[in-house]
């Protein structure tokens, strides 16, 4: 057998001077000291020694205050625990308090937060405390889950994030938000708002580590998108436009796969609440809690929630974000896991789908008569208004009087950007163009665009100068050509 590090010796020595183990389980220690961990090694040598080996190391963290030790043993814990998460399931017996006056999660904290400058030591205790947590009970232990949250977000407050300084934390996350019934404590303590700063704000020069933390910040999102609220959280943080630019820039299959499968949660939450409001007599069984998808994209006062939205509009955010055509490019791709190739399948089915729907004129109608107009699919799409344009005389002209009203009276900035939009598309495929605002319903409306060229808002500046230069000039397609 190969000689033991300096650090493993002196962590046998002290194992042997407290008399953790027997002398064979000793051996079995060395063994592991001088071999790479993985799952197989363990669970061949450690198989109904693990609870042993779990109290007899944690008595090593617990009663050394030699750091190089100290760092060792929780490390090579915590190595042990990644294998096996049968040995993990010791450190959160509610039995150890007594031996060790408190929760092992509660040691372990303590341990991370006085060596919270030695990353060695930290990281590894973070990731131990988090499993103590998840293989104990709530009841008893609350302010142990209160500390853990609270270094978590001390952990992913600086702004700029490196590597080593948040992937046990990271982990850690993951390992709790693998328990249902503790995922509502990353809704309480404001987790969910730290996430999407984990997929763009990590800074190193280790490619590979990045990647890791990329995943396990994806794993996390996954998790979390299993609960109603989570989805909520997750949507309000724009985390459908950060999985976007995960498909389009990382290509480790294994992130393409968690992320694939975080969006079609998000699909297949949004076609039961859907399915429930449509269908209330419906025998499909949905948890009630599926009520708080109702929240999404509902403004803070009763005037402004859009009345043609009574629900998520998961599926047109992606398709507004551009995912169809994404999806399309990973289409071509040739990935090793098939599974990931019928989720692109899937998840493809369901955005075409929605498009339909989403660029209807009865949709669209619905949008401008509730006068709260948003960036959705069908207002950028060059289709829909090819095909539509000539709809806007039908009932007397009502939805181009209706974007005249919202014009003139919104003082939404959002709204207002997009209706300068909708009047220049309008003006630009119609066979009679700006002459519409001739109509008596449209006066004011002209002036009023003009006015807008000067908002503060770019945006709206911007979709307003867009606007007068399509009423302005018959040729829209000819200024395009020759700007």
């Amino acid at each position: 057998m190969p000689a033991l590090s300096a650090d493993a010796a002196d962590t046998v020595s002290l194992v042997r001077q407290l008399q953790l183990l027997d002398e064979s389980t000793i051996r079995l220690l060395e063994q592991l000291f001088t071999n790479r961990l993985d799952e197989e090694l363990v669970t061949s040598l450690v198989g109904g020694r693990e609870e042993a080996l779990a109290i007899a190391l944690f008595r090593v963290c617990a009663g050394t205050h030699a750091e190089h030790i100290l760092g060792y043993a929780l490390r090579f814990l915590a190595d042990l625990v990644f294998a096996d998460h049968v040995i993990g399931a010791q450190l959160g017996r509610d039995d150890l308090q007594k031996q060790f006056g408190g929760h092992p999660a509660s040691l372990l904290l303590q341990i991370a937060s006085t060596h919270n400058e030695t990353l060695g030591i930290s990281n590894p205790a973070i990731y131990l405390a988090a499993t103590a947590l998840r293989f104990g009970t709530y009841e008893g232990n609350e302010g142990s889950f209160k500390e853990f949250f609270s270094l978590a977000r001390h952990t992913f407050a600086p702004e700029t994030l490196q590597v080593a300084d948040v992937e046990f934390t990271v982990q850690a996350c993951v390992q709790l938000a693998r328990r249902k019934d503790y995922r509502r404590l990353f809704f309480q303590e404001d987790i969910v708002s730290c996430i999407p700063r984990l997929l763009t704000d990590i800074v190193s020069s280790d490619s590979a580590g990045i990647i890791q933390i990329i995943y396990e910040s994806l794993l996390l999102s996954w998790l979390l998108s299993f609960e109603y609220e989570g989805i909520v959280l997750l949507v309000r943080e724009r985390m459908i436009p950060q999985l976007h630019r995960v498909l389009q820039r990382v290509q480790k299959e294994k992130c393409v796969r968690v992320t694939l499968m975080t969006l079609l949660n998000m699909v297949e939450a949004e076609r039961k609440y859907m399915n429930q409001m449509l269908n209330p007599l419906s025998d499909e069984w949905v948890d009630e809690s599926i009520q708080v998808l109702g929240r999404l994209h509902q403004g803070d006062t009763a005037e402004q929630i859009s009345t043609f939205k009574k629900g998520p509009s998961l599926v047109a955010e992606m398709v507004s974000v551009g995912m169809i055509k994404t999806l399309g490019q990973l289409f071509r791709r040739k990935f090793g896991d098939e599974d990931i190739s019928v989720m692109v399948e899937h998840l493809n089915a369901a955005l075409e789908k929605s498009m339909q729907v989403l660029t209807s004129f009865s949709q669209y109608r619905g949008e401008v008569l509730s006068g709260v107009l948003e960036w959705t699919p069908v207002h950028t799409s060059a289709k829909f208004w090819k095909e539509n344009a000539e709809k806007v005389e039908d009932n007397n002209y009502e939805v181009l009087v209706a974007l005249g009203k919202t014009l003139r009276e919104s003082k939404n900035e959002v709204t207002l950007a997009v209706a300068c939009h909708d009047l220049g598309e309008i003006i630009r495929y119609h066979p009679t163009g700006r002459n519409l605002l001739t109509l008596a319903a449209m006066a004011g409306v002209k002036e009023r665009v003009m006015s807008l060229m000067s908002h503060t808002n770019p945006e709206v500046a911007k979709e307003a100068l867009l606007c007068t230069q399509k009423i302005m000039v018959q040729r829209w397609e000819f200024m395009q050509q020759t700007a």
